[in-house]
Parts: C-alpha cells; structure tokens; sequence
C-alpha cells in the first residue's frame, strides 16, 4: 500500500512538472510580420492589443524577417513570407503546414489566396495580404479611362509614370506580360518576341522626366502633376493627395489578350520546429494577424485609408462604406480569375 501511495505521488509530481514546464515554453512567442508593410508599428500595435486580451501571460517579442534575403528564421515562431518565395522557403523546411480547420473564419479568405498558399493540397500558412501591379489614373484621361489593354495605349508616348528601368520592376511586368500573352502563368518562355515589343511599349509609354523627381515614389511624381497615371501597387495610393479625388485604380492586361491577374500574397506561417503548446499558440496568433478586424482597423488608419488589399472578404464591406474606392479594390480582390504568384 505504501509503495502504491508513493507511485502516485510520484505520477502526480511528474505531471505536475511536466505541465510547468509546458507553460514555461510559451512565456513569450517572438514574431515578425512583413516587413514591407506601409506601417508595420501600427500593424505590431494592433496585433499585440488583442492579443493581450486572449493571452495575456504569454508576452509577444517582434522579431525582423524578410523573407526575400534573409536566412532560416532562427529563433522565430511566427513569419510572413510572401507566396513569390514559397517553394524556396517550403523546400528549406522553414516553415511547417497548418491544418484548416485551425483558421478561423476560413471561407472568409478568398479561396484563390488559400489555394496559393497551399502546395500537394497543404496549408501552409494563412494569407493575409495581397498585391499587384494595376493601372492608377487619372479619370480626367479618357485614354486610360478607356483602356483593358497595355496595347490600347500604343499611339501614345510618356503618359505614365513607371519604373521601366528598374530591373526587379520589369521582370514583373515580364512575367505579367507572358502570363497574359499566353494565358497561363508558368515558367517563363524562350525569345517571345511579343513580351519584347511589350516592355519596348512600357518604355515608350513611360514619362522620362521622373528620373529627375525628388521621390523615389512613382505615386508621389504622379501628385505633383506628371503624366497621367501610373502603374503600382494598390497601397501606394496612400501618398496621393491633390489627384486622390479624380484617381482611379484597375488591373489591365498586359497584352492585347485577356487579362488573367496575377497577385502576390502574404502569408502568416509557423516556423519549423514548433512543437505541442507552442505550436497552438503560433496557430492562434497567426489567425490574430489575419484577423478581419485588425485587418480593417489597419486600413483605416485614424481615418486616413491604406488602400490595402486584403485576404479576406469581410473587411471590404466596412471599408468601402467610409472610403468608395475600397469598392474597386473588392472587385480586384475577388476577380475569379486572380491567380497567386507562387514559385
């Protein structure tokens, strides 16, 4: 009897330990959101007040990553990573896949997103963000007003304000090009003569003199009064101030065929190596980041728009209410047609 007493003091001990020592592991997660975010401090404030709601013992440490150049994510339970490097960062085992029925409010992600941030039918993370080359004009222009094409605008010479000489710029545009040309996104074709007479247009289309502008912003030449629009990013339109009220923004293709858009995505994903209570509390944080409302209070930014676009549907229908052209950024976002760059 004695020794059965003390087995079970000893069992009790054991699980005593055992569960102080899971706590103890997750006494803090040290996270990094994507570090090129318009602001990235709001994002982290937001983030860490909701999460000292949930768990408020377990204290958040930010973290930089970009996943573009940096190494494995050493000592970094959550990242963001944008879909552009996937199979690099799948590959390299650093980060893990996550099961769906773990994402809150799944079927409020646009399916396209969590298909492009899936690989041989694997989750592996949760799109936040997504991004984009789009046409951002001026209404006043019937020229662009009118335009689905690139090549609509042939007989035309620096109209817009583009980074054509930008090599990390213009392989993008390549890469729309040939997606749109041949319908498809893939691995890139040999000699295609028509992707050449493509990026000869973007160059004749692009207004020379914003080489000598005072910003390196494509958006904030085009407020100062250069050329009548320009091709960026939905989140640049941030810088506009004096054309934000006859500024438009629309996806284009970039050929003289349809326009299949192609979108980045930035995806919340834990790192490899997080394991039992870590690895749930990383699932929970990951769905906080990729929360509808952070989202939408992010965007809203004391009542100046980011014109983000987002992974999730939700947050338009606030958004559009305060700021209309929120409307257009939702019929980008939720085009059937949007495919995720992955590669």
């Amino acid at each position: 009897m004695k020794k059965l007493i003390i087995l079970l003091l000893l069992t009790v001990l054991m699980i005593l330990c055992a569960s102080c020592e899971k706590n103890s592991d997750v006494d803090t997660l040290t996270y990094a959101v994507f570090p090129y975010l318009p602001d990235t401090e709001y994002y982290q404030e937001l983030i860490e007040k909701r999460w000292s709601e949930l768990e408020p013992d377990i204290k958040l440490v930010r973290a930089e990553w970009d996943c573009y150049s940096d190494s494995a994510p050493a000592g970094i339970d959550v990242v963001m990573y944008d879909c552009f490097v996937q199979d690099k960062i799948i590959d390299s085992g650093w980060v893990k896949p996550i099961e769906r029925s773990s994402v809150q409010n799944i079927n409020d992600i646009f399916p396209f997103a969590s298909e492009g941030a899936s690989r041989d039918g694997r989750l592996y993370g949760i799109p936040v963000f997504l991004c984009g080359n789009f046409l951002i004009y001026d209404t006043n222009c019937d020229i662009l007003k009118k335009a689905e094409h690139l090549t609509d605008l042939s007989h035309c010479s620096e109209l817009l304000v583009i980074a054509s000489e930008d090599p990390m710029v213009r392989s993008q545009y390549i890469l729309e090009a040939e997606t749109d040309i041949h319908e498809k996104f893939g691995p890139p074709a040999d000699n295609c003569a028509e992707e050449e007479k493509i990026l000869a247009l973007i160059d004749v289309l692009a207004v020379n003199g914003h080489k000598q502008d005072t910003s390196d912003e494509l958006a904030v030449t085009y407020d100062n009064g250069v050329g009548e629009g320009y091709i960026g990013f939905s989140e640049s339109m941030r810088f506009l101030k004096e054309r934000m009220p006859t500024t438009d923004i629309k996806a284009v293709s970039f050929s003289s065929g349809r326009n299949l858009p192609l979108l980045y995505a930035d995806v919340a994903a834990v790192t490899a190596g997080v394991n039992g209570e870590r690895y749930n509390k990383c699932v929970e944080l990951m769905n906080v980041m990729a929360d509808a409302e952070i989202l939408t209070f992010l965007s809203d930014d004391n009542g100046e728009p980011a014109y983000l676009l987002l992974a999730r549907q939700s947050p338009y229908t606030v958004l559009s209410e305060k700021f209309p052209l929120y409307n257009q950024l939702e019929k980008i976002a939720s085009d059937e047609n949007n495919q995720i760059i992955t590669g």
